[in-house]
């Protein structure tokens, strides 16, 4: 395993975490047997904003900035 594309991802997935965390979709989800699955990842946001998100992670600039749930936009910090 490449440490290095692991360490990115854990990285990258904590920054959309901290970036989202207020948009996060509140879901609960039931499997076959009946378990109880609550999804943390998934994200309520327009798709050109999770595009600029994109950019912004891989130019390392989301550090400075935040997404606004009620305006739908990426604010300064």
């Amino acid at each position: 395993m490449n440490n290095g594309k692991y360490c990115r991802s854990k990285i990258s997935s904590k920054l959309l975490h901290r970036f989202f965390g207020e948009s996060c979709l509140n879901i609960d989800i039931y499997d076959n047997e009946e378990e109880r699955h609550t999804p943390r990842e998934w994200f309520i946001a327009p798709l050109q904003i999770i595009e600029q998100v994109i950019e912004m992670i891989l130019t390392e600039e989301i550090i400075n900035y935040k997404y606004d749930k009620k305006l739908e936009i990426i604010v300064p910090k």
